[in-house]
């Protein structure tokens, strides 16, 4: 069978694909105001999608938290709704979140990660 180089060229481009997915921006405040009600002590400031968002930044990243708060100072300065969290709150918060990551059989996989949780598809290409 003779290879479509062009298909098989965009895979492998397509494996370099990162996508970061912001739709934690859209729903900030009244994901807040549902987390504070009738919540006793300090009130939360930023919301569980986007201490999800961090976490994943971090990880997939391998950064400390201090470089994590530079990175949402930067992505800051460029997406007007982001409110950067310093590195103690982030600290905070994503020691204590309990984070569900589903298995995956050996194989290709295509592995979206965004505020609502991660997502796993399998495929059957054979690079």
């Amino acid at each position: 069978m003779k290879r479509n180089w062009r298909d098989y060229n965009e895979r492998l481009v397509k494996r370099g694909e990162f996508y970061l997915c912001f739709d934690f921006l859209n729903n900030w405040t009244h994901e807040i105001r549902k987390m504070n009600k009738n919540k006793r002590g300090r009130p939360y400031e930023y919301p569980q999608s986007f201490i999800s968002f961090t976490a994943f930044l971090k990880t997939g990243f391998s950064l400390q938290y201090r470089q994590t708060e530079g990175v949402l100072r930067a992505l800051s300065r460029y997406i007007s709704k982001l409110r950067p969290a310093d590195y103690t709150t982030l600290w905070r918060r994503i020691a204590h979140t309990e984070f569900d990551i589903p298995s995956t059989d050996a194989g290709n996989a295509v592995i979206a990660i965004d505020s609502t949780g991660m997502k796993v598809e399998h495929t059957d290409v054979g690079l």
